[in-house]
């Protein structure tokens, strides 16, 4: 309480303040994030191949495998990075980056399954059956014919 204050009242407010009084009261801002944190340096680009990949997947297989091995090399990366010091980086850049990867295992399974299932119909039926849709047709019905 100030000198000139009556009990009971509100201390008056004066307008005299400098803006080295505010200093103190502001917490620096930082360009990492909150508390000094910063994101992990590949946790966007790791979730964005991962989503490609998946995508990506059905063009006969390889470029799903090559977004997904891309993805899941550079999250594993960060990673390492978290898991050495994880105070350092923000929790929803790590999540970020595990979702990524999740999504690059997951494009490498459906794009080797894909790459398996065209080297299957290749061996059973033939280039020339890929490349000709009523030589496909003449084939199956012979097999099933038989």
């Amino acid at each position: 309480m100030s000198e000139n204050q009556v009990p009971g009242q509100e201390p008056e407010f004066t307008h005299n303040l400098k803006p080295s009084d505010f200093s103190q009261q502001v917490p620096p801002v930082t360009p990492y994030g909150q508390f000094g944190q910063m994101s992990l340096p590949n946790s966007t680009p790791v979730l964005v191949l991962g989503i490609l990949a998946i995508l990506s997947c059905c063009c006969y297989g390889v470029p799903g495998l090559i977004l997904g091995i891309i993805g899941l090399v550079l999250g594993n990366k960060d990673l390492t990075l978290y898991k050495s010091n994880p105070d350092a980086y923000t929790e929803s850049s790590y999540k970020n980056s595990k979702a990524g990867r999740i999504c690059s295992i997951i494009a490498l399974i459906l794009s080797v399954l894909y790459v398996l299932f065209i080297v299957a119909i290749v061996m059973f039926f033939g280039f020339a059956a890929l490349q000709d849709p009523q030589h496909m047709k003449e084939v199956l019905e012979g097999m099933r014919n038989q």
